[in-house]
């Protein structure tokens, strides 16, 4: 059995009556203010876990919980919002408390008890990506991505820990787990790794297996002598344990996709992603067979099985993770057919992935991957408004604006030019370049695409609706590519080359640069080149074209294909699931993080204008943030208003450090307080009106009541108004 994600027996009911609704804010952000978001539509639902009737499950970074007590009218409990997304749930009680364990790239312990008030209690980061989760005691047991199995003791909930971290045997990545003591089962790429967990400190790994045709294992669930292993795109191949330290095939049961299994007895529950719900009989486990399917609303990610009073009759349900709907299903007679008892639905993300933006008055006009180009009005962030769409048949990846008319590196799509004047209707004006385009840069009156193996096609835009090919530099393969003034770059992941480009038909090599990772896209502003080196932002001085040099660098936090963009001092970094990243170039020889925030999609490329930066975030659409340190001015010089904390000097410090803060114009009440690592308020430094100008205060590491901080990290908060900003600093002793 597993516990908290099971496989209930038909029995006793959990009922509760629910009046209202609760959530906790726990973003993660420094500096930077999220305005609004178009297209990531309601989240999507990964995970899914219940007790009887009362469901939990993720949408997007939300644990949410619902009881389906009455199913043809669900009732939506609370809520809690994470700072990343919710791939995994188990639950588990302790002294009389209930918990919900959530990962995703950390490990988030709820209390649950008040199903109206969710609260989170502890956070741990995790060795590697949280794909799942089991319990067996007073541990968790962690499916880590790439580091294998993580094993966490959480018999204090409050201060949880990592004891184990092993790999599994091949070298894949971990999916999928599940408990039965003494052992965890461990789905590890194609591969199957038998754990002994007599002590769960020290796992060791006692047998595997590997899937014969090397197809991805999503879940392993053990079920008396034998264990069921969901293999992605052929079935559940089905092992004998008998010896436990050899496993033996038995056989398999085809089934077209199968991400998750679960079990009530001898059914078995499997999604099948697009294929739905699939039932399967295991009352003779070396020959399995098929119940019945049912096909579900959405894509069947996770499953849960639980049970539903309904006409005072238990019948048990399976509860569906769909992405965009959860689902209970009534299977209490599976053979004869199922059917939905009730259903939860969260607007669908908008169709497509959006990896590029650029931003022309109130209009974003954003390259949306497979979809092809969305037009946005983004004047109110907070209510983003599509205002047109033109699907290009290929993956839009960057565009280009020149008066009105838009260049699409479409990718398989070759180059799209586009007739953008009527943003409620894109219209296309011709195509050019054959193949495939990763990238396109413009200077005055000319495109540089970045072509693969063709190079670099160069595009005359004199007159911006009748584009013309002049020329192709086709000795380096067309990764990505700047262009600035007189200077263009062409990328060929690992090397950037430049290129002069007054005469801009004629481009001359003059140096390259080696990457110490790689990246496709970059960018060029005057005399310095910026670019992301997969976790690394480096600055290039570009002013003597003969003599490149790298003259500072910053730690991002990674990104496989990195895109810088810059603004006033600023420069903005995606760093995909870490998320958009803000460093201040005033000294280009030492850029510095400034500021950061962390959403749970993937910041895949950032377009920044005006102290707002536009970052394209996957599946998560287009999101819009306000760098708070960014201060506008006016064309007399005066500043309309300045809101700034200062990063606190020293840090680390023992015992006193110094905060600097800027109030912005008129009378403000200002509040500056500490609180330590878990969000506990640990001492007031200010709660007061001040005016317009610049403060400081001292903390000398005592908490309010006198007593001395332990050593650790804090965070000081600045609010005034509805606004705030925080920072990070260090207590050592």
């Amino acid at each position: 059995m597993k516990n908290g994600k099971i496989v209930l027996s038909l029995s006793a009911v959990f009922v509760m009556v629910l009046m209202c609704l609760g959530s906790l804010n726990a973003q993660s952000s420094e500096n930077m203010t999220f305005l609004g978001n178009w297209g990531e539509g309601g989240g999507e639902i990964r995970a899914v876990s219940n007790f009887g009737d009362l469901v939990y499950y993720g949408v997007g970074n939300i644990l949410s919980i619902v009881s389906f007590e009455n199913p043809a009218s669900p009732f939506k409990a609370g809520s809690v919002k994470l700072d990343d997304m919710v791939e995994d749930i188990v639950w588990f009680t302790k002294s009389g408390v209930t918990y919900c364990v959530v990962s995703g790239t950390s490990l988030n312990i709820l209390d649950v008890t008040n199903p109206m008030e969710p609260s989170l209690v502890s956070t741990l980061s995790l060795a590697g990506y949280g794909e799942g989760l089991d319990i067996s005691g007073d541990y968790v047991y962690v499916a880590a991505g790439g580091s294998g199995m993580e094993v966490i003791d959480i018999s204090d909930p409050a201060n949880p820990s990592s004891v184990a971290v092993v790999a599994g045997a091949g070298s894949g990545y971990a999916e999928g787990i599940n408990v039965s003591s003494p052992y965890a089962y461990l789905g590890n790429g194609a591969n199957v790794s038998i754990f002994d967990i007599n002590n769960p400190a020290s796992p060791a790994l006692l047998s595997s297996y590997e899937n014969s045709g090397g197809d991805w294992i999503q879940d392993a669930m053990p079920i008396s002598n034998y264990l069921y292993v969901c293999v992605w795109g052929t079935g559940i191949d089905v092992l004998d344990l008998s010896n436990i330290s050899s496993p033996t095939y038995v056989t398999t049961f085809a089934n077209p996709t199968n991400a998750d299994i679960m079990f009530d007895g001898n059914y078995g529950y499997i999604a099948s992603r697009d294929h739905g719900l699939t039932v399967m009989d295991v009352s003779s486990p070396s020959a399995p067979t098929l119940v019945n399917t049912f096909t579900t609303d959405g894509t069947l990610r996770k499953v849960s099985f639980g049970a539903i009073t309904i006409d005072q009759q238990i019948k048990g349900h399976v509860f569906s993770a769909e992405v965009s709907q959860l689902g209970a299903i009534n299977v209490s007679d599976a053979a004869g057919g199922m059917s939905y008892s009730g259903k939860i639905t969260v607007t669908p993300p908008a169709e497509g992935i959006a990896y590029s933006s650029i931003v022309r008055g109130n209009l974003a006009y954003v390259a949306y991957g497979n979809f092809g180009v969305r037009v946005l009005d983004v004047s109110s962030p907070s209510n983003i408004v599509e205002m047109g769409n033109y699907e290009t048949g290929g993956s839009s990846r960057k565009i280009v604006l020149k008066e009105d008319v838009a260049y699409v590196a479409n990718r398989d799509g070759g180059l799209l030019v586009l007739d953008v004047s009527n943003s409620a209707a894109p219209d296309s004006i011709t195509k050019l370049v054959d193949g495939t385009v990763n990238d396109v840069a413009m200077s005055g009156d000319y495109i540089y695409s970045a072509a693969r193996d063709l190079g670099i096609a160069i595009i005359n835009i004199s007159t911006a609706n009748s584009p013309a090919e002049v020329g192709y530099l086709s000795d380096y393969y067309g990764e990505g590519v700047a262009a600035d003034g007189t200077v263009m770059g062409q990328s060929t992941w690992d090397k950037v080359y430049f290129f002069d480009i007054s005469s801009p038909e004629s481009p001359a090599l003059h140096d390259s640069i080696r990457l110490a990772t790689g990246t496709g896209e970059f960018a060029i502003y005057g005399d310095y080149a910026y670019i992301h080196d997969y976790d690394t932002l480096r600055i290039y001085s570009i002013a003597d074209l003969d003599n490149v040099e790298e003259i500072g660098k910053a730690y991002t936090g990674g990104s496989w294909d990195g895109t810088v963009s810059v603004d006033g001092d600023y420069a903005y970094a995606n760093a995909e699931t870490n998320g958009v990243r803000v460093f201040d170039i005033t000294d280009k020889t030492n850029p510095t993080e400034v500021g950061h925030y962390d959403g749970t999609n993937s910041a895949r490329g950032v377009f920044a204008q005006n102290g707002l930066a536009y970052v394209s975030e996957k599946e998560g659409g287009l999101a819009i943030y306000r760098n708070e340190l960014y201060v506008s001015v006016k064309e007399n010089g005066t500043v309309p208003h300045t809101f700034m904390l200062k990063q606190n000097y020293p840090n680390p410090f023992n015992p006193v450090t110094s905060i600097d803060y800027t109030v912005p114009m008129g009378k403000n009440m200002v509040e500056l307080e500490v609180f330590n690592s878990q969000g506990q308020h640990i001492r007031t430094l200010v709660s007061q009106e001040q005016l317009h100008g610049s403060y400081h205060v001292e903390w000398n590491g005592r908490t309010d009541s006198g007593t001395l901080a332990p050593t650790g990290i804090y965070f000081y908060r600045l609010n005034i108004g509805e606004r705030s900003l925080t920072r990070k600093m260090i207590l050592l002793k």
